[in-house]
């Protein structure tokens, strides 16, 4: 519904949709995804998502490898409705006979997947069916260390993927105001959240005795990357912290390790993305420029 607002107020910006595999059925989502991609005029990408085992309220009680067989039969089902006039389908989660779906995604052959995972079961089906592979970064060097894994399993399937993870970033005009930026956010942590996750507040808010860029520094995991926002949040918690240049220099070092599309967030969101788009992606462009890099899709 999101997209279907954004899609006709919006020209070039590509909407990648993260939806899970599992609530509703796959022939529906291949129709809503093609009529979107229709409406956007072919600016729609589908985030493919599994979901762990507490998420599973909305899409049945699932083993996580059953969870992932299940998605990769919704992605089958999804890909043979686009690509084809009339298509059936006989699988354990989900049967199909001669269906169709018009019209068809505006992208050819159809609508590229990305999907999400770190599980082996999420790597081998990303080599099968997807064209991005997504994962959380955690440093440069681990991202690369993915990306050298999925290349070794791609050999001699005729396949080929590019690479998506995703930091958290916090970039001021110092690093100092980044750091206590990064505090202030932790600050701000909402308690009734906090303790529906079972989150000490105090525990939240970190070493009191510290000042905020001390406490900051102290939770570094590596340069310019931090995981203080691991005591208030689950998944995606390590953050590019620091002055625009350094944060610039981080995207760079991350991009170099294989990465082909880099996800950024930050809190407030619409602020945060204003101040990186503004301060930050020009310097990323700049040195990308000077060391012949470029950026999937820019």
């Amino acid at each position: 519904m999101t997209a279907a607002v954004i899609a006709p107020a919006t020209r070039t910006i590509k909407l990648l949709l993260a939806f899970r595999a599992g609530v509703i059925e796959p022939a529906v989502a291949a129709r809503v995804l093609a009529s979107l991609d229709e409406l956007s005029g072919g600016r729609i990408l589908y985030n493919v998502i599994t979901g762990g085992k507490r998420q599973t309220a909305f899409s049945g009680e699932l083993e996580h490898d059953d969870r992932y067989e299940r998605t990769e039969e919704f992605m089958q089902i999804l890909d043979g409705l686009w690509t084809n006039d009339r298509f059936s389908f006989e699988g354990k989660h989900y049967q199909i006979t001669d269906a169709m779906v018009s019209p068809k995604p505006v992208q050819k052959p159809r609508i590229p997947f990305f999907l999400a995972g770190s599980s082996e079961v999420a790597r081998e089906i990303a080599v099968r069916r997807a064209e991005y592979s997504v994962f959380w970064g955690q440093s440069p060097e681990q991202v690369a260390e993915r990306v050298r894994d999925m290349e070794s399993r791609l050999e001699g399937t005729g396949r080929s993927l590019k690479y998506v993870t995703r930091f958290q970033i916090i970039a001021r005009e110092t690093e100092d105001e980044a750091y206590e930026a990064a505090q202030e956010l932790l600050s701000r942590a909402d308690p009734g959240v906090l303790a529906q996750r079972g989150i000490d507040p105090e525990a939240a808010r970190g070493n009191g005795d510290l000042s905020p860029r001390e406490r900051t520094r102290s939770e570094m995991t590596a340069p310019g990357l931090w995981g203080g926002l691991g005591r208030i949040r689950s998944g995606s918690t390590v953050t590019i912290v620091g002055a625009y240049q350094q944060c610039a220099d981080k995207i760079i070092e991350i991009e170099q390790a294989g990465i082909h599309l880099l996800i950024l967030s930050g809190f407030p969101l619409h602020s945060e993305c204003t101040r990186i788009g503004r301060h930050v992606i020009p310097l990323v462009r700049e040195k990308e420029s000077a060391l012949g890099l470029a950026g999937d899709d820019g």
